[in-house]
């Protein structure tokens, strides 16, 4: 086989391999990008879960139910001033 046509050949074969490979690694950050961001919502949703939990505690133990701070951010503090 003449030499120029098994050069042509091979830097052929070279570029599909570096196709294939670079397709390879957009879909394996692709696929690791969705596990990331599944991730996270169970994360952002548990935070915002003991977020909103954290406020009724504080809202139903300083004046009552439904009086505390959290409920009214105008007021400055859920307890009185000494």
């Amino acid at each position: 086989m003449n030499p120029y046509e098994l050069e042509r050949l091979a830097k052929q074969h070279t570029g599909d391999l570096r196709k294939a490979a670079a397709r390879h690694q957009t879909a394996a950050q692709h696929r690791a990008a969705a596990v990331r961001d599944r991730g996270r919502s169970i994360r952002h949703r548990t935070g915002w879960a003991l977020v909103q939990i954290g406020l009724s505690l504080i809202s139903s133990s300083a004046n009552g139910p439904g009086k505390g701070s959290a409920m009214w951010p105008s007021v400055p503090s859920a307890r009185p001033a000494p």
